[in-house]
C-alpha cells in the first residue's frame, strides 16, 4: 500500500485520466479543507494515522478545515465534544452534520409534521428547528443514521409513507465503518423502505453538492481553492466532482484500492492517499520544497 499519492505515470493517471501533479498543485494550494470523520478521521473512538498531526498541521499553517460528517446518529456539539475528548479541537462552527444540510432544506418546504427514524438526539435537534415530531399524518418520514431502529419504528414509518407522507433521508451510505468493521447504515435501510412501500427518499447529504456549500458557508471558503477529504467513492468523491473541488480519496476506511477502477468517472478521485499521514507527508514536503527553492 502506498501512502503517497498517485501521480502522473502511474496507476492513478492510467485508471482515471486526471493531471496527477495538476491536482497535487491545486492540493497545495488549498485553503479550506473540508474533512469527513468516519473512516477518515478516526474509526469508532480510534484517531487513524496521521489525523492529529494533521489538524496541528493544518492550524499552524493558517489553513482553514470543516468537518462533514452524513453519520446524522449524533449532532454537531456531539461530535465537537468527541473530536476535543479525541485530542482534535473542533468547534460548532467547524463540523457540519448531513442532519445540519436536512433540516436547512427541510425549512424552506412546506409542513413540519416529521415521523423521525432517529437518535434520541436527532429527534431533540429536528425539535429545536421548530418541528413536531409525530406518527399521526406526518408531512414526512425523516430517516438518519438510527441505531436505535426497530421492527416497530420500520412498521409504522411505512405505513404514513403509503399513506402519503413524503419520505427523505440525511444520507445514502450502505454502511458506517467502525472498528469492528462495517455496520448497516441509512443507505441499507432506504433500500428497505423502497422495497416495501415503492417510494424513493430525498437526499440531503453528501453526495449532494449543497452539503459543500453549507460546510464551505461556515467559514467562507471558496470551492476553487477548497478540497474534500473522504474515504467513500460514492458519497464524499461524488460529492467533490459534483461541488467543482477536489476530491482527494483515503483507503482508511470503506474504500479498497481495487474498487477505484470499477466506479464511474464523476466517483473517482483526483488524489488517492493511503491515510491522512499520507496527505500530510505531500503537504509537508511540498512545502519544504518551496523552502528550500527560496
Amino acid at each position: 500500500m502506498r501512502s503517497a499519492a498517485w501521480r502522473d505515470g502511474e496507476s492513478m493517471k492510467d485508471s482515471m485520466g486526471t493531471q496527477g501533479k495538476e491536482n497535487l498543485k491545486r492540493l497545495c494550494e488549498t485553503e479550506t479543507f473540508v474533512l469527513d470523520l468516519d473512516g477518515t478521521m478516526y474509526l469508532s473512538d480510534v484517531l487513524l494515522p496521521g489525523a492529529r498531526e494533521f489538524i496541528a498541521y493544518l492550524g499552524a499553517t493558517g489553513k482553514r478545515f470543516v468537518f462533514i460528517t452524513n453519520n446524522s446518529s449524533k449532532t454537531a456539539k456531539e461530535y465537537v465534544e468527541k473530536l476535543t475528548r479525541l485530542g482534535i479541537p473542533a468547534t460548532l462552527e467547524n463540523v457540519y452534520t448531513s442532519l445540519d444540510a436536512t433540516i436547512a432544506w427541510l425549512v424552506r418546504q412546506e409542513g413540519r409534521r416529521v415521523y423521525a427514524l432517529g437518535t434520541a438526539s436527532f429527534t431533540k435537534q429536528l425539535e429545536q428547528a421548530g418541528f413536531t415530531i409525530t406518527d399521526n399524518r406526518p408531512d414526512w418520514v425523516l430517516l438518519g443514521y438510527d441505531t436505535t431502529i426497530d421492527y416497530e419504528k420500520i412498521r409504522r414509518a411505512a405505513r404514513v409513507i403509503r399513506a402519503g407522507a413524503r419520505f427523505v433521508a440525511t444520507h445514502p451510505d450502505i454502511n458506517c465503518p467502525t472498528s469492528d468493521g462495517p455496520v448497516p447504515d441509512a443507505g441499507a435501510f432506504i433500500r428497505l423502505f423502497e422495497a416495501a412501500t415503492g417510494k424513493s427518499p430525498v437526499i440531503c447529504g453528501k453526495p449532494y453538492p449543497s452539503m459543500v456549500e453549507g460546510a464551505l458557508g461556515r467559514l467562507g471558503g471558496k470551492p476553487e481553492r477548497a478540497a474534500i477529504v473522504g474515504d467513500r467513492l460514492y458519497t464524499d468523491m461524488a460529492m467533490g466532482r459534483a461541488a467543482g473541488i477536489l476530491a482527494v480519496l483515503v483507503l482508511s476506511g470503506e474504500t479498497h484500492e481495487a474498487d477505484i477502477a470499477h466506479a464511474p468517472e464523476d466517483h473517482r478521485p483526483h488524489l488517492v492517499f493511503e491515510n491522512l499521514a499520507g496527505v500530510l507527508d505531500e503537504l509537508r514536503g511540498k512545502q519544504g520544497r518551496s523552502e528550500g527553492g527560496r
